[in-house]
């Protein structure tokens, strides 16, 4: 969707720089169950009413909020799930004014989803929307390298152990650029062993894995675990020639 038409910031679009950057500066050491929290002292910062984080499950089938409080959301018939499915900003009508759902996406990897709420809706309010998205999937994307909070977040069910020590070796859903894009998903997600998934994007050639180890056990989820980690990822490749721009 197109932004509102723009206006002319007034006194209630003001934003205090240094308060801004005083966030900013916190958001680089703040833990990643602090992130509901931070998200919405920047949304009030950028004169926004409230912002709440949902990310999308193992599955992607639900969007479900950081704040525990709070119910998840259908990928497939939601307001929210619109916006994550088609990577746009989505605007539905709210009680007390609008609610802004922005896709939260790092990259080419959709993350889930960012609700924001605002009194009124203009060019200004959807273009500081925007930057607070690109913000915070940033931050949570550096965050879960080292926090399993996000990840346990995004599950439905308990994993079993070889499926836990498998995903712990395998790199984003998708990676890519302008160029390309390539997307892997494991099912079912929470009893896997044998396979596993790689790409990676190195100039301009993209390499791919695909891995099936024998079996539905610990051993099988070692072998492939192996396998993965002593940089097999040419195995399979797909090359990207340059082509001259029109």
């Amino acid at each position: 969707m197109s932004d509102p038409p723009h206006v002319s910031a007034g006194s209630d679009t003001v934003v205090d720089e240094n308060r801004l950057e005083e966030l900013i500066c916190e958001a680089q050491t703040a833990l990643p169950y602090e992130l509901p929290a931070l998200a919405n002292r920047c949304a009030e910062a950028l004169r926004l009413d409230a912002a709440l984080i949902y990310l999308v499950d193992l599955q992607q089938r639900l969007l479900i909020p950081l704040d525990e409080a709070m119910e998840p959301l259908p990928v497939d018939d939601s307001s929210a799930g619109w916006a994550y499915r088609t990577v746009s900003p989505h605007v539905a009508d709210a009680d007390d004014g609008v609610i802004i759902w922005m896709p939260l996406v790092d990259g080419s990897e959709r993350l889930g989803v960012l609700a924001v709420r605002t009194a009124l809706l203009d060019g200004v309010r959807m273009r500081r929307s925007r930057m607070l998205a690109h913000l915070l999937a940033m931050l949570i994307t550096s965050k879960r390298a080292y926090s399993d909070w996000l990840a346990a977040r995004t599950r439905t069910r308990t994993m079993r152990l070889p499926t836990e020590m498998l995903r712990a070796f395998l790199p984003s859903h998708t990676v890519g650029s302008t160029r390309c894009v390539s997307t892997a998903v494991l099912e079912p997600a929470y009893d896997v062993a044998g396979d596993a998934y790689d790409h990676s994007v190195v100039k301009d050639v993209l390499h791919t894995m695909i891995l099936d180890s024998m079996g539905h056990d610990l051993a099988s989820g070692l072998t492939t675990s192996v396998a993965s980690s002593n940089g097999t990822r040419t195995t399979g490749e797909a090359v990207l020639r340059r082509v001259p721009r029109s």
